[in-house]
């Protein structure tokens, strides 16, 4: 468990959600255990954070009290699609679910925004791949010692290209865009 609740790899997914719509605890809840199930929601967790980000004025509930629907406030947005840039472009390189977490909210980001940020994970990826590559082609080494390194350079390869993909599908206009 992080040490500062708002590094708690459930705060992402709370205010994504919230953005989508203004919901109850609960319902908060059983939307993230559905979408989310990786992460291993519990109910008490959720109620913590949500106290943590009412504190901190990115939430808040609508009446004021405990059964009304709770909103992201404007510092809440700035501060989730701040949060979705540096996890898009920090996160694991190799796409665990807090970049694929992240990745679910491209759209808080304007365009060239997301584009930009797209394109920073694709020249870190290309970086990995060039080390995995050097790791990987040791003619002193059997393939099999390797196996593993070639099989993330599929990975990653397959990422690049997907990435690039995307990058140029929302530079164009091509990918509905709604914020």
């Amino acid at each position: 468990m992080p040490k500062n609740a708002l590094d708690n790899p459930l705060v992402l997914p709370i205010l994504g959600l919230l953005v989508e719509q203004p919901r109850h605890a609960y319902a908060l809840f059983r939307e993230l255990t559905r979408r989310y199930e990786y992460l291993r929601v519990r109910n008490a967790t959720v109620y913590t954070l949500l106290d943590r980000l009412t504190a901190e004025g990115w939430v808040t509930a609508a009446s004021g009290n405990d059964r009304a629907a709770i909103a992201v406030t404007e510092s809440g947005v700035a501060a989730f699609a701040e949060r979705v840039q540096q996890q898009l472009r920090e996160a694991d390189l190799t796409g665990g679910p807090t970049f694929v977490t992240a990745l679910a909210y491209l759209g808080i980001l304007r365009p060239a925004e997301a584009v930009t940020v797209l394109e920073r994970r694709v020249e870190l990826i290309r970086g990995e791949v060039r080390e995995l590559e050097q790791a990987a082609h040791d003619p002193a080494e059997p393939e099999v010692h390797m196996i593993e390194a070639q099989y993330l350079l599929s990975r990653l390869r397959h990422d690049v290209d997907w990435l690039e993909s995307t990058a140029r599908r929302i530079a164009a206009g091509e990918l509905s865009w709604i914020r």
